[in-house]
């Protein structure tokens, strides 16, 4: 299909599953991932807040009626083996579901702020939440809210993260092409590693772990831009009728999941992620976690031709 210049397209398989491909402005997205559910028990009497010693508390309507029982409450968040904020919230003794949010905040001068946040529509049920983010230390605490108006927030607790070794700094390799099957030695261009770079600046910051440019990944991205420069098309079909599942399988490369972004008429790395960033398709592909390699296909001519192919092996 032909696009303008500037455009953008994106898709997304779970083994081999599409996803949708019109670029829509970016809106913050509460993260839910690592929430999980469990039946709580729903006894005791009611009250408007209530603190046990795990460092609990809970809030429930002021009317004492049996019909009033229904109340949420927040643990303080604690420190996991692994280096990660980690709190749960619950409902209970309540007759009709309403979403449950869960937040982890962290006390600071000011507005206090939001680290992660998530929500699931509920009757009576415990969340657990854990940040996937780099532990910084301080004092935090949990929040519970539903959308029958019950609030419950923790006791603050004092997180001291464990210390990080530094990573010896090593030289960057030198840019060089290896569109073979395989995964040793430099991949892709000084350009398409800029974009690898740069994806995974945003990845970061949301907390995700950086990506690897992985060959043949990278042989499916340049080989579907050269087609489409040489062609003058800007599809994620190709030509010939395959997708971008049936090029990256050609590959050899074997996945759990897959996606692909794809763009044309961008000058450069810096502005094409800006503009994939600032699409919510493209930007859900960019910053999903379960993705741990990449390859970056460019092609100058007649475009330029961006390619970006995720894979989970």
């Amino acid at each position: 299909m032909n696009k303008p210049l500037r455009a953008l397209l994106c898709l997304t398989a779970l083994i081999a599953v599409g996803c949708g491909t019109t670029p829509l402005p970016a809106a913050p997205v509460a993260a839910t991932a690592g929430l999980s559910d469990a039946s709580a028990a729903s006894t005791g009497s009611t009250g408007s807040s209530a603190r046990s010693s795990a460092g609990t508390t809970t809030g429930s309507s002021a009317v004492s009626s049996p019909l009033a029982r229904c109340r949420v409450a927040a643990a303080k968040p604690s420190l996991t083996t692994a280096g990660r904020l980690r709190a749960s919230v619950s409902r209970a003794g309540c007759a009709k579901e309403a979403r449950l949010r869960i937040r982890i905040k962290k006390s600071v001068l000011g507005p206090d702020r939001v680290v992660k946040s998530g929500s699931r529509v509920v009757r009576n049920a415990r969340l657990t939440m854990t940040t996937t983010g780099r532990c910084v230390s301080g004092v935090y605490y949990t929040t519970a809210t539903d959308a029958a108006g019950h609030v419950a927030v923790s006791r603050k607790a004092r997180i001291k993260c464990p210390a990080v070794p530094k990573p010896s700094p090593t030289p960057d390799p030198t840019p060089s092409e290896n569109p073979g099957g395989g995964t040793g030695g430099a991949v892709g261009t000084s350009v398409e590693n800029e974009v690898v770079r740069l994806t995974n600046v945003e990845r970061e910051k949301a907390g995700c772990k950086p990506l690897v440019h992985e060959a043949r990944l990278h042989t499916a991205a340049r080989n579907h831009s050269a087609d489409m420069s040489a062609k003058n098309y800007f599809s994620h079909d190709s030509q010939d009728g395959r997708s971008f599942v049936d090029r990256i399988k050609a590959t050899g490369y074997s996945f759990s999941s897959i996606g692909e972004n794809i763009a044309k008429g961008q000058s450069s790395a810096a502005e094409v992620v800006r503009g994939w960033m600032n699409s919510q398709g493209h930007r859900e592909n960019i910053l999903n976690c379960s993705y741990t390699q990449i390859g970056v296909g460019y092609v100058a001519a007649g475009g330029p031709y961006w390619t970006q192919d995720f894979g989970r092996p």
